[in-house]
């Protein structure tokens, strides 16, 4: 790193766009937020955000080959229960909502036999402009939905009379690499939260927990996702198996005392020991976890045994 120097500097210009829903309505350019890249190095795929889509790149042209669009998640369905309140009584129901996926982290792995197929894994966070411009409450006119929805924060730019989307979707997501949906984990991030009694009631009508990073990790023969919650009362990381990209599994969800808003997560090996490393947003705290496969009849659990939380015990200290 003596020296440095930008190769290439990939815009959207001109760049093909697929898939639906690409938010190109609201006054602003594309923002990039994070990328994951293939196993191969060939291939990149970066989240935009506010534009519910992901650019697709080519890292042997250094340039964009096409901008895919995310869709739309429907809350009306089983088990894609929302609470669309924050009136300090919880209650998940099946709304007449959409949910724009607008994911914020990414990370790429490879699945299946022999060299496997390229899935995306991406935490579907939502966000609006930086000033709101395109954010109401879905009461408010002209869009006038009655309760419980008047509440709920809606694109503007995006719903109509009847036909709401709110930002995010509650959840994560695992697409294969041309951004079709192979899983979501549906309404569980918020129910479990709700479980464990560190659901914040008071982001309800914004995007429940907000799965915002998340980080990948073989262990023992098998890949876990491991996949933050921004707006829980207590620091909370959600824990899935995802060795099989269509049949991810729910594996636990790892809740720390003294930390808030899991802001940036990644994993590594040191030693022969996995961990996982968390950076607190709002806590200002950072936790280092080991984790250890644990064979178990028939199946994996993941054993996690905190290490020290370096960043909790010097914040009490002081």
């Amino acid at each position: 790193m003596a020296t440095r120097s930008v190769i290439a500097t990939p815009g959207f210009t001109g760049v093909a766009t697929s898939g639906a829903n690409i938010r190109s309505n609201t006054g602003m350019d594309f923002e990039p937020e994070y990328i994951a890249v293939n196993a191969a190095g060939t291939k990149a795929w970066v989240t935009l955000q506010e534009a519910n889509a992901v650019g697709v790149l080519d890292l042997g042209t250094n340039s964009f080959t096409k901008v895919v669009g995310l869709g739309a998640k429907d809350f009306s369905l089983p088990d894609n229960q929302i609470d669309p309140l924050n009136n300090s009584a919880v209650s998940f129901i099946s709304p007449n909502v959409k949910g724009l996926y607008m994911p914020d982290g990414i990370a790429a792995y490879q699945a299946g036999a022999g060299v496997g197929q390229t899935y995306l894994v991406m935490a579907n966070e939502g966000d609006f402009r930086e000033d709101d411009a395109d954010r109401s409450a879905a009461g408010s006119s002209p869009l006038n939905a009655a309760a419980p929805l008047n509440n709920l924060r809606i694109s503007n730019t995006d719903s109509s009379v009847g036909d709401l989307y709110a930002a995010g979707a509650r959840s994560f997501s695992i697409r294969d690499e041309n951004g079709n949906l192979v899983f979501d984990s549906g309404d569980r991030l918020d129910k479990e939260a709700f479980a464990r009694g560190i659901y914040d009631d008071g982001r309800s009508r914004d995007k429940g927990v907000e799965p915002e990073g998340l980080a990948l990790k073989e262990i023992g023969g098998r890949t876990y996702a491991f996949i933050g919650l921004e707006r829980t009362t207590k620091g909370a990381v959600a824990i899935y198996d995802v060795t099989d990209p269509a049949n991810a599994s729910f594996v636990d969800m790892l809740v720390t005392d003294g930390d808030v808003a899991p802001e940036g997560i990644t994993t590594f090996t040191s030693g022969g020991m996995h961990y996982l490393a968390i950076a607190n947003e709002v806590s200002g705290t950072t936790t280092l976890y080991g984790l250890a496969p644990v064979p178990e009849p028939e199946t994996y659990a993941l054993m996690l045994a905190g290490l020290g939380l370096i960043g909790f015990m010097a914040r009490r200290r002081a």
